[in-house]
């Protein structure tokens, strides 16, 4: 039934530019700046840059395959068996970063807002969005997302706008940061930031043309490089460094530097607003498309049974890791570095190979 249903470039552009830059609340500001110091936006920048050449090689290779998901292409290209293998690799990692970003949303939420409550308490209400969502279905997710990611998106430029009094533009120097080498090595990795990119190619079939995916994922990569980057030098040119290697949430942190006149104070509630608004959307899309992937995976025809099974799998799971340090240190060995091998590569190969399988059977015929 979902098959049927249609919606467009904006709608599916506002899902993946959320997916990718709500880490920007989280801790991407201070990770460039760990990475490469002053020149952490030129690292941003290069990795932005690797991320457009490796979707601007995957978006050729999908020409040939129309409305197809990655899940159909896999099918083409290697049977069965490899269509079961990557809607396993991909469910298993979307349900990797439901349970990782559920765990430190949750635990940076009781931090700033609800210092006394228990973190269960702070997770049933992410987990009860993510589900409750989910019963509605892929178009009531995305028409949402079409109408809160451009109120974020004012929210976090009013943020960055609000921090120019603090800016100085010396703490950009050295230029280079701690050196090409990191600003090339370690951008290449961090091309890891655009890993939830992989969920565009889960897309396809509700978008209905080659020509849809194409543009939108053209259009969420240039706004979500673009608040990357910027977020990215606002952070170096208000904070020098290497203070600004201590913030906990350096947007947060930001935030708190605000000050304009007697009416204007405390801006941090804005950032609260917007952070969980960004939190939730965030979590109950990698949520519902890691249902959809192991339904379509498995062959079911409804995913609406797997709704509460999974969302109790995720609630659970999230409690595995011992403390916010744990969690820290899991997502920065982990999808911080490898993310990019499942978007771009597997998704690479499959399509590689599903296009050579593909003109053998012309040459055949």
């Amino acid at each position: 039934m979902e098959k049927r249903i249609r919606f467009g470039r904006w709608e599916s552009a506002t899902l993946l530019i959320n997916l990718v830059c709500t880490k920007i609340f989280l801790y991407y500001n201070r990770m460039t700046v760990e990475d490469a110091g002053t020149a952490g936006w030129l690292l941003s920048v290069f990795s932005s840059f690797f991320a457009l050449i490796m979707f601007i090689v995957l978006i050729s290779l999908y020409k040939r395959f129309g409305d197809s998901d990655i899940l159909d292409v896999a099918e083409a290209g290697g049977g069965k068996t490899l269509k079961i293998l990557t809607g396993t690799i991909i469910s298993a990692s979307l349900f990797y970063l439901t349970v990782i970003v559920l765990r430190k949303f949750s635990e940076d939420m009781k931090i700033v807002s609800l210092s006394v409550s228990p973190l269960s308490y702070v997770m049933f209400f992410f987990i009860a969005g993510m589900a409750i969502a989910s019963f509605f279905g892929i178009e009531a997710i995305l028409r949402y997302h079409a109408i809160v990611v451009p109120v974020i998106v004012l929210g976090y430029i009013l943020i960055l706008l609000g921090v120019i009094p603090k800016m100085d533009v010396s703490n950009m120097l050295p230029v280079l940061g701690t050196g090409i080498e990191d600003i090339i090595k370690k951008g290449f990795i961090r091309s890891s930031i655009y890993g939830e990119l992989i969920v565009l190619f889960l897309l396809p079939p509700f978008l209905g043309s080659y020509s849809k995916v194409k543009s939108t994922g053209f259009i969420a990569l240039a706004f979500s490089a673009f608040f990357l980057i910027a977020g990215s030098l606002v952070y170096i040119l208000s904070i020098p460094y290497p203070v600004s290697l201590e913030p906990f949430l350096p947007v947060y942190n930001m935030t708190r530097e605000i000050s304009l006149g007697r009416f204007f104070q405390r801006i941090e509630a804005i950032f609260v607003f917007i952070w969980a608004m960004a939190a939730l959307m965030y979590l109950t899309a990698t949520f519902y498309f890691m249902v959809h992937t192991f339904a379509k995976t498995a062959g079911l025809k409804h995913t609406r049974p797997l709704i509460l099974p999974f969302a109790l799998i995720v609630f659970s799971a999230a409690f595995i890791p011992e403390n916010l340090v744990a969690v820290i240190k899991l997502e920065a060995n982990t999808t911080n570095k490898y993310a990019w091998l499942v978007t771009f590569v597997l998704t690479g190969a499959i399509l590689a190979l599903a296009a050579l399988r593909k003109r053998s059977r012309k040459e055949r015929s």
